[in-house]
This record gives C-alpha cells, structure tokens and sequence, in this order.
C-alpha cells in the first residue's frame, strides 16, 4: 500500500513531538496506510487528533478520510483513563494572562454561589429574588455589573404587562400597562424567564437579540418580573440607574465562561457605541487546541480551526453572530476576531 505520511503531514495542525501507546494501522478511501495513536476525537467538527508512529508527529485528521472500518474505529474510541482527568480548577491558571482570562474557576464558582444566596429585602418575595440572582449571573458571568436589585414598583408594572398580554391572547408591546417597557414571555414561571432571554431564541429575535441585550444592559441598576400565572411573564427592562462601564462585553463572556450557562446557538459582542452594518464587519470564530498566552493581533493566522460564522447581524450597540448552524456545547477554546469599520476586537472564550 502506499504511504500516507504525505498526506498526514499537510494535515499537521501544531505539530509537536508525542510519546503515545496502542498503535493503530489505519487506511484511507484510496487505499493509503499509516499507523497511529489517537488522542482526541472531536466528533462536532469530525476530526481526531492522531500521533504518526514513524515521525512521532501530532495531526488532525479528517473523519471523511478514512475507511468505513477506520471510522467505526474512531467513533467507538475511549480515551484512556490516564487522560481522562480534566485540568484541575487550579491548573495553570496563575499562568493565564489576566487580560484574556479575567477571572479564575475559583472566583467564578465562588461568586456565582455568593450571587445566587443573596437574601430577598423587605416587601420583596423569594421567588423574585432568585429571579433576579439568576439574572446578574448572566451579568457577572459576561462582564458587566451584577448588582441589579428587585423593586417593588416595577415588579407590579411587570405584573401590570404580563396581564394585558394573557387579556390580549399573545406578546405585544403595544398594549399599553407598561409593554413597551419589558422584556416579554410566555412561560409564566419567572424564574425560568432570564436563561430564555439570554438564549433569544426565534426567527423574530434573530436580527436583534434584543431581550439579551436589556439583560446585560450595563446601567441596569433595578427591575422586577412579574407573571399572570401559567403562561405569561414579563421584566422590567428599561432602567438606567446603574454605572456604565467603559469595556466591551460579550455573551458567552470573555476567558472561561461555565458551559451550562451558555444557550443557542448565538453569540454577541457589545460596544459602547452604535455598531457598523453587518457588512462592514468580519466575524471568525476559532477552535484553538491550546489556551492562547497572549492576544492575537488582527492579522495573526490563527493556530486553529475556523468555524463557518454564516450569520452576522447588528443592532444599536451589539454584534450578533452564529458561529456554526448548532449549538456549541463545550468544553472548548474559542477565539473571537472581530473587524472593520473601526472595531477591532480579539478575545478567548474558554468554556469549561
């Protein structure tokens, strides 16, 4: 058979020298062989990284290179228990650059414990309280302040909107009661209401992500949600009481970003001023296989795979962008470029 060093070799992603075990002899559609070891597989983007047993080289390999044998092989691959232990929530973390990884694991998992057992004021009922924790987790978690406090004026203002809507027999924000102010359900539940705003799900939302972005309005100092029962709910989300921050801010936050809280497909970076056209801007997203030392500049080629960014919208101040058809659903290490028209953005998205 011929030899598919060749072919391994323009497949060379961040070549390095690997020790590895358990050699497999693998053979392409056309009848090429190779022996390797697996190391990862990746079954979103169909590929697995391998070590070429004659030059001890790391490549990635493409499922649809291989034999039907062979990616049976891959596909039913387990990785062995001497891999399988995630890098501890400590790791090397002290080795980050800060400007890329603002926070730690630790102070994450600490602070969102501290957010969410924060205590409901007098006149204030629990179940709002944890409404509003869960909402300045998704505020904390992508960079802006997670102070947000429960009112009581506007909770029955929300309340007030939620009501017209189960009246009227749909969502509108033309009702009068307050509607033109709040971010609108249909869940009754409060508490399931702020991950399906940040998530802003649906072909009327795809454009402007708009209830995302009053959730993670910096200035919001206050709020309130309110229900009509079953079905129907609404926040307040109009409010700008709070302090503004100088920064961008994005959803999934910047540096490690816990992957439970990330929702959808749709990812956005908020500017603080009024976004270019879609058309101006290019948005790529990168699959890195290592966390990056320090930023890329926004000529860099990047060590990594490019992901198919097919959508990109803008709206006021934030840019909206899919950086594949499915949900990404982690772990992973993302980096984020984004310019033209004046932006000029690069930041690492480590979901864990």
């Amino acid at each position: 058979m011929k030899n598919l060093t060749v072919l391994i070799a323009a497949l060379f992603l961040n070549s390095a020298m690997l020790h590895a075990e358990d050699w497999h002899a693998f053979t392409d559609k056309e009848g090429r062989s190779f022996e390797g070891s697996v190391l990862s597989v990746d079954k979103e983007s169909k590929t697995f990284r391998v070590t070429v047993k004659d030059s001890g080289n790391a490549a990635t390999v493409p499922f649809d290179k291989l034999s039907a044998k062979d990616l049976e092989y891959v596909r039913k691959w387990v990785k062995p228990k001497k891999q399988e232990a995630a890098p501890d929530d400590a790791g090397n973390e002290e080795d980050l650059p800060s400007s890329l990884y603002p926070r730690t694991k630790g102070e994450i998992k600490a602070r969102i414990m501290e957010i969410k057992e924060r205590p409901a004021p007098s006149g204030i009922e629990k179940k709002q309280q944890e409404t509003v924790n869960e909402l300045n987790v998704y505020r904390y978690l992508c960079g802006v302040p997670d102070d947000v406090k429960a009112d009581a004026q506007m909770v029955e203002e929300a309340t007030e909107a939620a009501i017209a809507c189960k009246n009227h027999g749909g969502l509108s924000h033309d009702l009068g009661h307050f509607t033109n102010k709040v971010n609108l359900s249909t869940v009754g539940d409060i508490l399931k209401t702020p991950k399906q705003y940040i998530n802003d799900a649906g072909a009327n939302n795809r454009d402007h992500r708009g209830h995302r972005r009053w959730c993670l309005n910096p200035p919001m100092g206050k709020t309130g949600f309110g229900t009509a029962g079953a079905k129907y709910s609404a926040m307040w989300a109009m409010d700008n009481s709070g302090s503004k921050i100088r920064d961008t801010w994005s959803y999934p936050g910047k540096g490690w970003f816990p992957k439970e809280y990330l929702h959808g497909n749709a990812w956005t970076l908020y500017l603080n001023g009024n976004a270019p056209p879609a058309k101006d801007l290019t948005v790529e997203v990168f699959k890195l296989s290592q966390r990056p030392e320090k930023a890329f500049s926004s000529s860099a080629d990047i060590p990594g795979e490019a992901l198919p960014v097919k959508f990109v919208s803008t709206d006021l101040n934030s840019i909206n962008f899919e950086p594949r058809d499915t949900p990404i659903t982690g772990p992973g290490i993302y980096w984020v470029r984004i310019k033209g028209s004046g932006v000029r953005e690069g930041y690492v998205v480590d979901l864990y």
